[in-house]
């Protein structure tokens, strides 16, 4: 018997979702699984509400969920179900996130020479892609608030993806 929806968490915030999955996914905790998110093709860790490893770090149960997100801000928690479990993450997916992962350095070296470029009063302190390479986050601390419209622009012609600070 598979379930018809899996929670699953991802991105760098730990966002949760609960999606239909495209059928026959039989994965175990932890497992590493691609998904269709609401920002686009991602890699995904599989969270259970039925381990039968007690102990489990991956295990949570549906009620132990939903008191966190109650607890984490109740109808404004960002809890997701527009999405797809597409497959079981593959060798290649992996490497593929690795591979992208890998720019990471140079990504925000190269987007803090735009922010000088650009004058604005803030700082990069990391960057966020996603498997399918729709969209490409930028994290950013600044003491104020930044009108970076002008960034946006230059990050999004120098890497061909939709940007999001």
């Amino acid at each position: 018997m598979s379930t018809k929806t899996l929670v699953v968490r991802f991105g760098s915030l730990k966002m949760i979702g609960e999606y239909k999955q495209a059928g026959g996914i039989k994965a175990g905790c932890g497992s590493k699984l691609v998904a269709r998110t609401h920002r686009g093709t991602e890699l995904v860790d599989l969270l259970t509400t039925t381990c039968s490893n007690s102990g489990c770090g991956k295990s949570i149960s549906r009620s132990e969920m939903l008191e966190y997100i109650e607890n984490s801000g109740g109808k404004n928690y960002p809890f997701h179900t527009n999405g797809r479990v597409l497959r079981i993450a593959t060798t290649d997916d992996l490497g593929r996130m690795d591979s992208l992962r890998s720019r990471i350095d140079e990504q925000i070296r190269t987007s803090r020479s735009l922010v000088e470029e650009h004058h604005l009063a803030m700082k990069i302190v990391d960057v966020e892609p996603i498997l399918g390479e729709e969209l490409l986050t930028f994290y950013y601390l600044s003491e104020d608030r930044i009108d970076f419209r002008s960034l946006v622009t230059a990050l999004a012609s120098k890497y061909s993806t939709r940007i999001e600070m």
